[in-house]
């Protein structure tokens, strides 16, 4: 089986799915400005990408994009290969860096191993969970440098993460640290650069990847990921993923999904993953 690059094919679409991590291959669309809360490297499959963060257009086979940066990004193939990394998690300065030296020294052999991962993803056991230095090893082969939060900061962003659908306001959140809510606030936003509206809207939208081939309707969708309504549901995707919600739907009906359910489940992770099974059974590993 040929997976090195420009040997993928359609039937190869997928989506792996964790808390921490996301490696994407499919298809890319004609997204306006994005604006992800995550590092995302964007791997071409054969030619060469065009990436705007803000500066002009260039031609590149991979790009890094660090948290929060708007940017464009067009692509003269069908498909191209996408890896998200969450700030919180990972120490995504330090990432960036260890992969700014394999696009100094060796770029195409770092496009390859990224390209391969599809087939590899591909013939490892659904049941499988690769662990956070699994997934690094086998894209870049090394572990990405972890992060690591104040405690209290640590535990917020793990709620929010679990039941990022459930309306929980900053002030709930900060008495759940027996934080004052000006203390809980100014914490938050130094330990993860943002504040905690736009950090949680940012979890919101990247809830919608879990959906991405549910049977419900967007607005069924909208209700599920903690939208009030479809409209909002519909201006927060557009203006972090680039496109509407109907075309990340329809662009995703081939795509193979699996989900990361976490290795050791606490209660609380427990109801969350047991909540993202019910999206996936109809839908993971089509």
């Amino acid at each position: 089986m040929d997976l090195t690059p420009g040997g993928t094919h359609t039937g190869h679409r997928l989506m792996l799915i964790g808390d921490h991590r996301v490696f994407y291959y499919g298809l890319l669309g004609r997204p306006a400005i994005r604006n992800f809360g995550c590092a995302t490297l964007y791997v071409a499959d054969q030619a060469p990408l065009n990436v705007d963060l803000g500066d002009g257009w260039q031609a590149q086979h991979l790009a890094w994009v660090p948290p929060y940066t708007p940017h464009r990004i067009r692509s003269r193939d069908r498909h191209l290969a996408v890896v998200m990394l969450e700030p919180e998690y990972t120490d995504t300065e330090g990432a960036g860096l260890c992969i700014h030296d394999r696009l100094m020294t060796d770029p195409l052999a770092l496009k390859a191993r990224v390209l391969a991962g599809v087939g590899r993803l591909q013939q490892a056991a659904s049941e499988n969970r690769l662990s956070d230095s699994e997934f690094d090893d086998l894209l870049f082969g090394q572990s990405l440098p972890r992060r690591t939060l104040d405690p209290r900061v640590s535990r917020v962003v793990d709620h929010i993460c679990e039941y990022t659908a459930e309306p929980c306001g900053a002030s709930d959140l900060a008495e759940l640290e027996g934080l004052s809510l000006s203390r809980f606030l100014h914490l938050f936003k130094a330990e993860t650069g943002v504040c905690l509206r736009k950090y949680r809207a940012w979890r919101r939208a990247r809830s919608l990847l879990y959906h991405v081939r549910s049977a419900s309707t967007l607005t069924d969708i909208a209700l599920e990921t903690g939208y009030p309504d479809s409209t909002h549901f519909s201006h927060s995707i557009r203006r972090i993923y680039g496109l509407p919600p109907r075309d990340i739907v329809n662009g995703s009906r081939r795509l193979r999904i699996r989900v990361q359910v976490p290795a050791a489940e606490t209660p609380v992770s427990a109801r969350a993953a047991s909540s993202r099974k019910l999206v996936t059974s109809r839908t993971a590993m089509v």
